[in-house]
């Protein structure tokens, strides 16, 4: 039986950074992951989709050549080739991750855990080997899993998920995606710009909920543009295959034909590990945690998906290191830290085309909150620099309570969206007001400068605005 400090269940972003500070530390630590490090971030998600995004974007930029005064170029994607391109990034940086483990002789065990429980050292984990390693603190980080629809079954060759969409070797006729968030709204995207016919069916009254309302509305007509059909306030009720397609049946008496289907319907909290001797708190499956991560066991901690708060990568990493720091206290005698994360100052980023970014609350969430509040938005269309680019879809939509002026709120669509919200984060994070941002100066010319002029139009004092 191996005896470690720390045991991490999961080597996705979360688990694998949490790992790397701790050693950074000198606190002996490991990690039990079934797969290899990275998690569905690296491997099956995040990266391996922005891959697409760019080729997607080089594609469309090509054909849109002619506006640039370049000639015409008939281009057609070799989509092995992209797909080679996207496994030769995933490779790289997870055979990175794997060297950084190597120089800092993290142990990784390639296993399942199967159960946890107490022991005299602290605790217990059994893995699917038989195997057991015993440690005094435990962070739980094994993240969620597809969701599927009643009387759906995903068979990854017809009917996708998130994951088998990423194995298909050739580009189909037509698509459709089931499911208006930010996952089925970005494949969507993509797929459409590498010339399938695409469709997007969502239950819901718009695409991405969960964002700005007038984001939300924006990106509809976006996708339309672009020629991706929408179908909002519709459901699902059965696939039949028939004839080599796909044939779905749909509220309102509709049906739809297809030759694939992405079923994107969201993703629930993944932990199947049994515990003896305590229980960890669960609502919906998730783990609950408190401000520090710990769950009500105290030595046990949990981030990332299976705490469903905010489910981003970039959550998990942050969750990672604040638990570390949590434990490092206990283990080295220092003062317990006080740093809290506030999940809603987290960015949020959709890579569609145009892109998304969020941070804060939406003008709906400012107004139940805080009662009035002010609204500043600039277009892309009165950027010299978007002009520039030929990128003017989109705006930044700046949110601030009326009272104090405060910042709250940052929603911007168009141009390297995902790049321009960490302005915004930073901005909400420090509680900076309007009148504040008289002493930043933004470059010109540069995206930036439309964030300049929607805080300046909080005071109705934008300069461009048309």
């Amino acid at each position: 039986m191996q005896q470690y400090q720390v045991l991490i269940i999961g080597g996705g972003p979360g688990g694998y950074e949490a790992a790397i500070r701790l050693s950074q530390y000198n606190i002996s630590v490991a990690v039990i992951e079934k797969a290899r490090l990275g998690g569905v971030c690296l491997n099956w998600g995040c990266i391996p989709t922005k891959a697409l995004v760019k080729s997607a974007e080089i594609l469309r930029e090509i054909n849109e050549a002619p506006s640039f005064g370049l000639p015409t170029l008939d281009i057609k994607p070799d989509y092995e080739a992209i797909l080679a391109r996207k496994n030769r990034i995933v490779e790289q940086l997870v055979s990175g991750i794997e060297f950084l483990y190597r120089k800092r002789q993290i142990p990784v065990i390639n296993q399942a855990a199967v159960c946890i429980g107490k022991s005299q050292a602290g605790y217990e984990v059994e893995t699917a080997d038989g195997a057991k390693y015993t440690a005094e603190f435990i962070i739980i980080a094994t993240g969620s899993a597809t969701k599927s629809l009643p009387n759906i079954a995903l068979d990854e060759e017809d009917i996708l998920s998130s994951y088998g969409i990423l194995n298909m070797t050739s580009l189909p006729q037509s698509l459709v995606v089931v499911g208006g968030g930010v996952i089925g709204c970005e494949f969507a995207s993509i797929f459409s710009s590498f010339g399938v016919r695409v469709t997007i069916i969502e239950f819901l009254p718009r695409l991405i909920a969960q964002e700005d309302e007038e984001i939300s509305k924006r990106l509809a007509l976006a996708l339309k543009k672009s020629g991706i059909k929408v179908m909002t306030n519709t459901a699902v009720e059965s696939i039949t295959k028939a004839d080599g397609e796909l044939f779905l049946k749909l509220s309102h008496d509709k049906e739809i034909s297809t030759e694939k289907v992405l079923l994107s319907v969201g993703r629930s909290p993944s932990f199947e590990i049994k515990t003896i001797g305590f229980s960890l708190a669960t609502e919906k499956g998730a783990i609950q945690i408190d401000e520090q991560m710990q769950t009500s066991e105290a030595g046990i901690y949990a981030i990332g998906d299976v705490t469903a708060k905010l489910p981003l990568a970039h959550t998990a990493s942050k969750q990672g290191l604040m638990a570390v720091e949590h434990i490092t206290a206990h283990l080295m005698q220092r003062p317990l830290p006080k740093h809290t994360l506030i999940y809603e100052n987290i960015p949020r980023c959709t890579f569609t085309n145009p892109e998304i970014g969020s941070v804060g609350l939406t003008e709906a969430e400012a107004k139940d909150r805080y009662g009035e509040i002010s609204v500043g938005k600039f277009p892309f269309a009165a950027s010299g620099k978007a002009m520039a680019m030929s990128a003017t879809q989109g705006f930044v939509k700046s949110i601030a309570r009326k009272d104090n002026g405060v910042l709250v709120g940052m929603h911007i669509m168009g141009p390297q969206a995902a790049e321009l919200i960490a302005q915004g984060a930073i901005m909400i994070s420090q509680q900076m007001t309007a009148d504040s941002m008289e002493d930043i100066v933004f470059a010109h010319p540069t995206l930036s400068e439309a964030i300049m002029e929607s805080l300046e139009d909080l005071r109705e004092l934008s300069i461009h605005k048309i």
